[in-house]
């Protein structure tokens, strides 16, 4: 054997040393630090201050109990979470692929048993999605966890936690739960009403159809004449960038001086939002049409972002109600730029904004309320339709 070839097996084995003490060391309180230190320069950070000191204290506590990197992506979320903004998040890494779930040593049996005598508007449960997972849903500490009771998956078995929910703002849940193909954990604003994951679409009973969904999901933008004294538009987007936006223009140019009925349905459920690029040009169409006609807006949970901006200006305008349920409550900070940020130890990335618009910030972490909130047992336009026809008695 060489001096050069012996020179680089020292070499390689010195740095595969290296790399193990480096992964021992890096444990969640580092990255804990890094994403501490990566929330003190958002906007959102200046607007809470005191209130993330406080939880950042009592967070901090509790790093030493921290036994997996599951409880670490716990544990960051809920500290994402005390600068009130619901942009920012903490996911696991792309190519994670799932090391971080862990297991249950409860008995899924009797979990089951337990979880079918909870009433059936209670958080706790069993929930399925149809060729997904039927999932038990328990109350834990402060959170809930999301246990697998059966599963249809290839990559999921019975027992291991796919969620965990964690309560904040006005009745919201961050759920951080594993994706269904590679199982990379992220976190998503959601509500759990009438028994339903409002975005995420698990069920207690599958007989309840989702009427608080707008119609139509592979089509953005659509006009229906419903009968002699209404309109109904669905916007189902607000994406600034091709070829959404071209759609949009095209979709606006053909309401612009067609809009001749009396009463005129908005639908903004399940839109995201996007830009003003995009939505401005359907609030100057709306402005003008609801000078002198009556507008009614549906919004829901998954109304979001510049998508419930829109609904606070549609809000002002004259002859106008907004229907349904609260938004989402996402709408006062932006994703500019620089929003993913690899944390220390590898393993999760941080999704930080940039931009603030702070005259939305009462809305945040709790929504934009409607001015008449629709029920979930049957259609959401059909129950417009009625307000209208009562509302055209008087």
């Amino acid at each position: 054997m060489t001096k050069r070839y012996q020179f680089s097996i020292l070499i390689v084995i010195n740095f595969l040393w290296i790399g193990a003490i480096n992964a021992q060391s890096c444990n969640c309180s580092k990255d804990f630090n890094a994403l501490d230190i990566l929330l003190q320069k958002t906007p959102a950070y200046k607007d809470s201050k005191a209130a993330y000191q406080k939880i950042f204290q009592n967070l901090s506590s509790k790093l030493n109990t921290i036994t997996s990197d599951y409880e670490c992506l716990v544990l960051l979320n809920k500290l994402a979470l005390a600068v009130n903004d619901n942009h920012i998040n903490v996911f696991g890494m792309p190519e994670s692929k799932g090391q971080h779930m862990t297991n249950t040593t409860i008995s899924l049996d009797s979990l089951k048993q337990e979880l079918s005598k909870r009433p059936f508007k209670d958080i706790e449960g069993v929930y399925k999605l149809p060729n997904y997972v039927t999932l038990g849903v328990y109350k834990h500490n402060q959170d809930y966890l999301g246990i697998i009771l059966e599963s249809e998956l290839e990559n999921w078995n019975s027992g291991e936690i796919m969620y965990t929910l964690i309560p904040y703002g006005e009745d919201l849940m961050l759920a951080i739960f594993g994706q269904q193909k590679n199982k990379r954990m992220v976190a998503v604003s959601e509500r759990i009403k009438n028994g339903m994951f409002l975005k995420l679409g698990l069920r207690k009973n599958q007989d309840i159809k989702p009427y608080h969904l707008a119609p139509s999901r592979d089509s953005l933008f659509i006009r229906k004449e419903l009968n002699d004294k209404t309109t109904y538009i669905k916007s189902g987007s607000f994406n600034s960038f091709y070829p959404v936006l071209s759609d949009a223009e095209a979709f606006y140019k053909t309401l612009e001086n067609s809009l001749s009925k009396e009463n005129l349905i908005v639908d903004l459920r399940d839109n995201t939002g996007g830009g003003e690029r995009n939505s401005d040009v359907l609030l100057e169409i709306l402005t003008q049409y609801s000078a002198n006609n009556n507008m009614f807006v549906l919004i829901n949970h998954n109304t979001a972002s510049n998508a419930e901006q829109f609904a606070v200006k549609l809000k002002k305008l004259p002859n106008t109600k907004i229907l349904g349920d609260k938004t989402q409550g996402t709408l006062t900070y932006e994703l500019k730029k620089n929003i993913s940020n690899p944390l220390p130890c590898g393993k999760f990335l941080g999704i930080i904004t940039s931009k603030r618009h702070k005259e939305y910030l009462p809305f945040e972490s709790v929504g934009v309320t409607p001015d008449m909130y629709l029920n979930y047992d049957s259609d959401w336009i059909e129950q417009a339709v009625k307000i209208i026809n009562r509302q055209s008695k008087y």
